[in-house]
């Protein structure tokens, strides 16, 4: 819990302190003088606001990345691999666990992209190169809203196969009555 209010509060303090420096209107090699001296003057608590969502999303990688991982492996593969050695029609579900396997692929790549340009923003000194900063921390969000995105397809997936399995037993058990 405490964990929990540590990584919202990170988070927030992260949006509250960037969110002025990301205007739909301004791009980010357009950065006001303004905008650039705010960078400048919150340059360490934005540093340190970086690290901690670094480290915070790193280990929800590392979670969510061996959930899904048990998802392949101990459900989808193993109840395939049960059906196909009683010689049943599996082919709905292995064309599902074939399409989430791809999107965790997708994911793993593009969380590695999202995390190596989290990095390269972070060793920016933002205090003598507020656009370059500027600029790499909108090419990590970027990158951590297609990660997003790849989170959102492994569910989407993950409700298929469930539709699967339900479609499944329902022909099942009309056919073995």
């Amino acid at each position: 819990m405490r964990r929990i209010f540590f990584v919202a509060l990170a988070s927030l303090l992260t949006a509250g302190l960037l969110l002025p420096l990301t205007g739909s209107s301004v791009n980010a090699e357009d950065l006001t003088p303004d905008q650039a001296a705010r960078v400048k003057a919150n340059c360490v608590s934005i540093k340190n606001s970086l690290s901690q969502l670094h480290a915070s999303d790193a280990l929800l990688r590392v979670n969510r990345g061996q959930v899904y991982e048990s998802m392949a492996t101990k459900l989808m593969d193993t109840f395939n691999d049960r059906l196909a050695g009683n010689r049943l029609d599996n082919k709905a579900m292995t064309t599902v666990t074939s399409n989430y396997r791809s999107a965790l692929t997708t994911f793993r790549a593009d969380y590695i992209a999202y995390e190596q340009k989290l990095s390269e923003a972070i060793k920016i000194d933002c205090t003598t190169q507020p656009n370059t900063f500027h600029a790499a921390l909108e090419d990590a969000r970027t990158l951590r809203t297609k990660v997003h995105d790849d989170v959102v397809r492994l569910h989407r997936i993950i409700d298929d196969y469930r539709s699967s399995v339900s479609d499944f037993l329902l022909n099942y058990e009309r056919v073995s009555t």
